[in-house]
């Protein structure tokens, strides 16, 4: 009996080894309404959503992203709709992403339809709510190919809503 007991001790902690693994989640969300640093009236709107699972030394990614910028004969829409590439520095607050993407132009002229490539860099800089601190930040390149001269970049600082850049590590 005792020598059972023993052999299922040692089964049952052989198991809970197997069995207890890693999983690190990474990514960024975030919504709002951004504009030039100097300006106090937003000239874009934003939301992403792009996460890494890290998970039994595989890993997936996924999420999507979209910005719509206005100026003065224009509306630019960039859509991101599934993320090739993600890399996140959770200390610094930064994520950058791509994928393939594309961008839809509307004038007075019409509406134009372009396929490519989207890079996006943003910045959490401060906590939700905060008005301490440099504000969030985005900067958005389209590329009609992948290592050509971007044909649409913005950048701008989040002015109302936020970015959470993050990373989270959890055993199972």
């Amino acid at each position: 009996m005792k020598r059972t007991l023993v052999w299922l001790v040692a089964v049952g902690a052989v198991a809970a080894l197997a069995y207890a693994q890693t999983l690190t989640v990474r990514g960024a969300v975030g919504f709002g309404l951004a504009g030039a640093p100097d300006s106090n009236r937003p000239n874009a709107s934003f939301q992403l959503f792009v996460k890494e699972f890290e998970f039994n030394g595989q890993t997936r990614r996924g999420g999507n992203f979209s910005i719509e910028v206005r100026d003065a004969n224009s509306v630019t829409v960039l859509t991101l709709l599934n993320v090739a590439r993600l890399s996140v520095d959770a200390e610094e607050g930064v994520a950058e992403f791509s994928g393939r993407g594309f961008a839809v132009q509307r004038t007075r002229q019409g509406v134009r339809r372009t396929q490519g490539f989207i890079s996006v860099r943003v910045e959490d800089n401060r906590a939700p709510g905060s008005n301490e601190g440099d504000p969030d930040a985005i900067s958005v390149a389209f590329r009609t190919a992948p290592d050509a001269n971007p044909v649409f970049t913005y950048e701008g600082v989040v002015l109302r809503g936020d970015i959470r850049v993050f990373e989270e590590t959890r055993s199972r």
